[in-house]
């Protein structure tokens, strides 16, 4: 009787993977990562596209609520189509009371002032804007005067104006203004329309209407 030598006696099980087992195992291994990589990718920029979207149309609805407050203690509310005469920044349709500028003489919150709002375009080349804000003193311009700021990002520019004043030719009739603020959809890239129109009071009470000019220049 002779032994075996113990290389011929080792199970079968124990033996190594070669190197085209190996291969095989690192490539499917590899496919299995990248598919896992990429679906948790694809689920965060989904979710970051709903996140802006959702931070949009909450911001545009604040804005939305502040304008409302500001027209509806309002006291002279002054035609879109004329904005862009006395601040070159706006632009309006001609004929249709509409543009993209809004000014008001407002008495919000009991504190008597002008405010102008602007949709513009941010300048970041994707086609998106900003709805910004700014007010002045009566006094203007020996009051003093605020910076434009951002009250809302992320929206569009559509073929309607932001801005439509509806009713009478005068100042001093009961005004109704119609807001309509288009928000980018980064899900879709389409936008989502938030429309509304608000009621101001009625301005038959002598208020001057020019107590909101000058408008100030450009304050950077």
């Amino acid at each position: 009787w002779v032994p075996m030598p113990d290389r011929l006696r080792r199970p079968r099980s124990d033996a190594g993977m070669t190197l085209v087992e190996m291969l095989v195992s690192m490539l499917v291994f590899s496919v299995a990562v990248t598919l896992v990589y990429g679906a948790v990718i694809f689920t965060m920029r989904t979710m970051n596209e709903s996140q802006q979207s959702s931070d949009a149309v909450t911001e545009a609805r604040l804005a939305l609520a502040t304008i409302d407050r500001q027209v509806r203690s309002g006291n002279v509310l002054y035609s879109p189509e004329n904005e862009p005469t006395l601040y070159s920044g706006c632009t309006a349709d001609p004929g249709t009371n509409s543009g993209t500028c809004m000014r008001i003489f407002t008495q919000s919150n009991g504190d008597q002032k002008c405010v102008q709002w602007q949709v513009l375009d941010d300048g970041s080349g994707n086609g998106t804007a900003d709805l910004r804000v700014r007010s002045w003193e009566t006094t203007y311009p020996a009051g003093d005067a605020t910076d434009w700021s951002v009250a809302a990002r992320g929206l569009v520019l559509g073929t309607d104006q932001p801005f439509t004043l509806l009713g009478a030719d005068s100042p001093y009739d009961e005004r109704l203004l119609r807001v309509q603020i288009d928000v980018r959809d980064e899900r879709t890239d389409g936008t989502s329309s938030i429309v509304s129109s608000l009621a101001g009071r009625n301005t038959s009470y002598g208020y001057d209407t020019g107590r909101c000019e000058p408008v100030p220049d450009d304050i950077p």
